[in-house]
């Protein structure tokens, strides 16, 4: 048997699978991200926020951009909880927390394994 026609056969099998490869290897795959809902009452201290969560301290996190890497606590007097409006000048927003780039900063995030620090 001729060996060049059995080593270009494995080669050329072998190609279709290498264009699954991208070579971005992506942190946590298979676990895949948990997001969580919020609904808040927020009177626009900090301007408009891109998403946020309530963190397991009571504090609602959030950030300002897609870009941002942490979120920040914003103060309870500024988003709320409850069903009733708090005063005039709060409006209600709902969401879900969007995944944010790894790395990203998560104090208090409600995560299946407790860690809720760093995503």
């Amino acid at each position: 048997m001729k060996r060049f026609p059995v080593l270009a056969a494995l080669a050329l099998a072998a190609l279709p699978l290498s264009g699954c490869a991208d070579g971005h290897y992506r942190y946590g795959m298979g676990v895949g991200w948990v997001s969580h809902p919020y609904n808040v009452w927020y009177d626009g201290y900090y301007g408009p926020f891109y998403d946020g969560y309530w963190g397991t301290d009571g504090f609602f996190y959030f950030r300002l951009h897609d870009r941002d890497n942490h979120y920040r606590r914003g103060d309870d007097g500024h988003f709320r909880r409850g069903d009733a409006r708090p005063a005039p000048r709060y409006r209600p927003y709902e969401g879900r927390t969007h995944e944010p780039p790894r790395g990203t900063r998560m104090p208090n995030y409600p995560s299946r394994d407790g860690r809720g620090d760093r995503r």
